[in-house]
């Protein structure tokens, strides 16, 4: 069914919002996808803050470049591609496709080789456009929150260690002296 000329300009103007408040872009191939499963990753990425809009890969090259994201060809985007969104961060788009991969993926049968339902297509980091590959590596990267955990949890470690190292110091310093007296005698 095709999309009138109108109707096209309001899904550009929307997803050049969209991109001009976003951390983080995604791109999800989708082409195996039935709909209640669409449904459920729908659901799942509202609840997490983030959007997933299904629209033709040429408005989501136009909007990217409108938006100052990333200048990039349609044809760089293979199969129905979804855009996943999130305004607060920018590994979480290509880690819940990662999640989304694994959790859709259909093993091997007589009838048809293994595949995953939903893959990586692309997404949009630092001004540059990352194809499957890349973005499959970049979903592997800590989120921010995950980061900041991590520095929590170092600089935690250290006065603990710190601690421990002066307590058991003392701890043996105070056997020795109490065991002094016995072996002086």
């Amino acid at each position: 069914m095709a999309i009138t000329k109108s109707k096209k300009t309001e899904q550009l103007a929307a997803l050049v919002e969209k991109f001009k408040d976003a951390a983080g872009v995604a791109f999800a191939k989708f082409n195996k996808l039935g709909v209640e499963e669409a449904q459920v990753i729908r659901r799942d990425l509202r609840e997490n803050g983030m959007s997933y809009t299904v629209i033709k890969k040429t408005l989501i090259a136009i909007a990217a470049k409108e938006a100052g994201l990333a200048e990039f060809s349609p044809n760089d985007l293979e199969g129905s591609v979804a855009v996943i969104v999130s305004p607060t961060d920018a590994v979480m788009p290509a880690q819940f496709i990662k999640k989304y991969k694994k959790d859709f993926f259909v093993k091997k049968t007589k009838e048809h080789d293994a595949y995953a339902k939903i893959d990586f297509a692309g997404a949009l980091f630092e001004g540059n456009f990352l194809d499957a590959a890349k973005t499959a590596e970049f979903a592997n990267t800590a989120t921010r929150e995950e980061s900041l955990a991590k520095i929590v949890g170092m600089l935690k470690s250290g006065p603990q260690k710190l601690h421990s190292v002066l307590n058991s110091g003392l701890q043996r310093t105070f056997n020795v002296l109490q065991n002094a007296d016995k072996f002086a005698a």
